[in-house]
């Protein structure tokens, strides 16, 4: 049996560069990955789906080219030059990786894990080919599945879920978006843009639920004004195929006739390895960890989606990076990680037209923990370099606590807001107040004014708002 240090179950973002970090600290390990480096975000999630994103906003572009003092500009959408733009990025960015691994020599099983087996020393872990490979220390990060709803089958043809929309070369003439979450408002603003019928219906009162509501109703605005129908308050009772249509029964005593369906209703942990000699904790399917990513058994981490957690790439990345890190002191003596993990100042973006991102605390939720608090406010419309971009959608929102002044959270919709919340993320995360930030100098003309004067907002003291 070939004996490692550490085995990393899982090679998405968190697994892949944990092992890679373990590399860099000359700690033996093994990646079991029964699919391609990068899982679900590199391959069929979040770079697949910015390629898609990007070339709607060229379209967007094309089409509102008299905004910029240019002629109409006729566009004729070739999908499948889309489609191949986005398989070459992908296999472009997992033949990196895969070539990091050859370069380290970090060696890779393309094998499920099925059992995790407790030993005198360590662990063993069995594969779905029935090798075994043993560790004294394991790194589980198996990721989550799509759910579905009861009675409804995604099947990947018709019913699609985020993974099988992405595998479809051609557009349909219409889409129904069962969900009104991030992945659910990003494929209809994709699909919208490339011409497609779409309607969303959300169960929930309101879209992206877990986003500050402001931002969550200039968002159905701005996606009802891209021509998407949006139905909330409304739950799917079933879903049949009549001829070449799929027919959505809807709990508000309606029907909806779709080309395809999406179904984006969230996804759960995925981690169906049996283990033997010991149990792990978990809560609703999620592995239950430590602030060091320590699971209940110990010598087992666990990182990414199956801790259930805030299900983005960066958190896994993170999650593994500072599992390393403590199995780097216990097992080399190097310092342990200085700090822990603040969920809540981890940036989340979506990339719908406008963009969101946002970190830390939403308005309400901050009005529950701090009581007091103040609320200062940029638009867009105000800035000159977003008047410049015809990109004048959306608003600055930042929020800071009134007895300290310390800002607690920041949500940005607009242009190239995924980008900018990383500037909102370093301020809450430094626990910096409106009155510090005037020490820094924001360049003009830039989108990040916008950010300035909303912090001065909060002190009643912007430049530029009417």
């Amino acid at each position: 049996m070939e004996k490692y240090q550490v085995i990393v179950i899982g090679g998405g973002p968190g697994g892949y560069e944990a092992a890679i970090r373990l590399s860099q600290y000359n700690i033996s390990c093994l990646v079991i990955e029964k699919e391609r480096l990068g899982g679900v975000c590199l391959n069929w999630g979040c770079i697949p789906t910015k390629t898609l994103v990007k070339s709607a906003e060229l379209v967007r572009e094309i089409n509102e080219s008299e905004l910029f003092g240019l002629p109409e500009i006729p566009l004729q959408l070739d999908y499948s030059k889309i489609f191949e733009r986005k398989n070459k990025i992908v296999e472009q960015l997992v033949g990196g990786i895969e070539f990091l691994y050859r370069k380290r020599k970090i060696p890779i099983v393309n094998s499920a894990a099925t059992r995790i087996i407790k030993q005198d020393e360590g662990y063993s872990v069995i594969t779905e080919a029935g090798e075994s490979y043993a560790a004294s220390f394991i790194i589980i990060g198996t990721g989550s599945v799509a759910k579905s709803l009861p009675g409804i089958q995604i099947d990947e043809q018709d019913i699609l879920s985020s993974t099988g929309i992405l595998k479809l070369d051609q557009l349909p003439k219409s889409l129904a978006v069962v969900g009104g979450g991030v992945i659910g408002c990003e494929f209809a603003s994709i699909f919208a843009a490339f011409g497609v019928q779409v309607t969303i219906i959300e169960f929930l009162p309101r879209l992206v639920a877990l986003e500050d509501e402001e931002i969550s109703k200039r968002l159905a605005l701005a996606l009802k004004k891209s021509g998407i129908k949006v139905l909330t308050k409304t739950g799917v009772l079933s879903i049949e195929k009549r001829d070449d249509t799929m027919l959505l029964k809807l709990n508000n005593e309606t029907e909806l006739s779709a080309d395809k369906v999406l179904l984006s209703v969230g996804r759960i942990p995925a981690f169906d390895i049996q283990t033997v000699g010991f149990d792990l904790k978990t809560e609703r399917g999620a592995i239950e960890i430590d602030e060091l990513m320590r699971c209940s058994e110990e010598g087992i981490y666990a990182i990414g989606d199956v801790t259930g957690k805030l299900q983005l790439a960066h958190t896994a990345s993170k999650q593994g990076l500072l599992a390393v890190q403590h199995i780097a002191h216990l097992v080399k003596g190097s310092p342990a990680p200085a700090h822990r993990l603040e969920y809540i100042n981890i940036p989340r973006c979506t990339f719908t037209y406008p963009e969101i991102g946002s970190v830390g605390y939403t308005e309400a939720e901050a009005k529950e923990k701090f009581t007091e608090i103040t609320v200062g406010k940029f638009p867009f419309s105000a800035s000159g370099k977003a008047m410049a971009m015809s990109a004048t959608q959306g608003f600055v929102k930042t929020i800071a606590r009134t007895d300290t002044g310390e800002i607690v959270g920041m949500h940005i919709m607009g242009p190239q807001a995924a980008e900018l919340i990383a500037q909102g993320t370093i301020m809450i995360s430094k626990h910096m107040t409106a009155e510090s930030i005037e020490d820094i100098v924001f360049a003009h003309p830039t989108l990040s004014e916008a950010i300035m004067e909303s912090v001065e907002d909060l002190r009643e003291i912007s430049i530029h708002k009417i």
